[in-house]
């Protein structure tokens, strides 16, 4: 049953934020605060979909800094994003290390 609740509630909150950013209920301008609270929800998500993907171990699951490519794969993209703000650019970077890291192993 809890199951049943937890769909439930999910398929309400998100109708409520879909539905309240296209009605007319929502004012013109949103207050300064949450303006700036909104520029930190990208940032947000992606670390929260990217670091794990990064940090846990496919064949355990479980967390792993040693001997983790990954790690140093990530840094360099993310030096690499800084410097030219290009996402393809930073894509094929982290990319090539993980591939040169793996062939070099």
């Amino acid at each position: 049953m809890s199951v049943w609740i937890a769909i439930i509630c999910t398929g309400c909150l998100t109708f409520a934020t879909r539905f309240l950013a296209l009605s007319s209920l929502m004012p013109d301008k949103l207050p300064d605060w949450l303006r700036l609270a909104m520029r930190f929800v990208p940032v947000s998500v992606l670390s929260a979909m990217i670091l794990p993907s990064i940090l846990i171990s496919n064949e355990t699951g479980a967390i792993h800094f040693q001997d983790n490519m990954r790690i140093i794969a990530a840094l360099a993209a993310i030096v690499v994003a800084y410097y030219t703000r290009s996402t393809v650019i930073t894509i094929i970077s982290g990319l090539s290390v993980i591939w040169l890291l793996t062939f070099w192993q």
